[in-house]
């Protein structure tokens, strides 16, 4: 099955996420991400695949697509949020929020579903 236009749109704004968050706090805050190498950025990109994964499974459970801004704007919010405030010069433990932004992104998006599903029934019985 082909990727729709929005399913490539969840997969683009994901890889390109943890960058941008760091933008506004200025070149060395990227550079932070940036300058670890090729493994650490292919690393960096598996972690965040598993939430922005799990949005574009949860396009296929709702039918509206304006419910799935509700999915994603719970995951992508805990990823910029996570990424922005991450600061890996701060101690030797600030490289484990890496794997823990993505884990807690992925529960945002479980949340997110829940409440999409929720809304689309009750709109759903109301309809009826």
């Amino acid at each position: 099955m082909p990727m729709t236009n929005v399913q490539l749109k969840i997969a683009m704004i994901g890889i390109l996420l943890p960058y941008a968050a760091r933008l506004p706090k200025g070149i060395d805050w990227v550079q932070q991400y940036t300058s670890s190498g090729l493994f650490a950025n292919l690393f960096l990109g598996a972690l965040n695949a598993i939430p922005w994964g799990f949005m574009i499974a949860a396009s296929s459970a709702l039918q509206s697509k304006k419910l799935l801004l509700v999915p994603c704007m719970f995951g992508f919010g805990v990823i910029a949020w996570g990424h922005y405030t991450l600061d890996l010069n701060s101690n030797a433990n600030a490289p484990i929020g890496l794997v823990i932004i993505p884990l807690y992104a992925t529960i945002a998006v479980g949340i997110g579903t829940a409440v999409g599903i929720a809304i689309e029934r009750l709109v759903t019985r109301r309809d009826a």
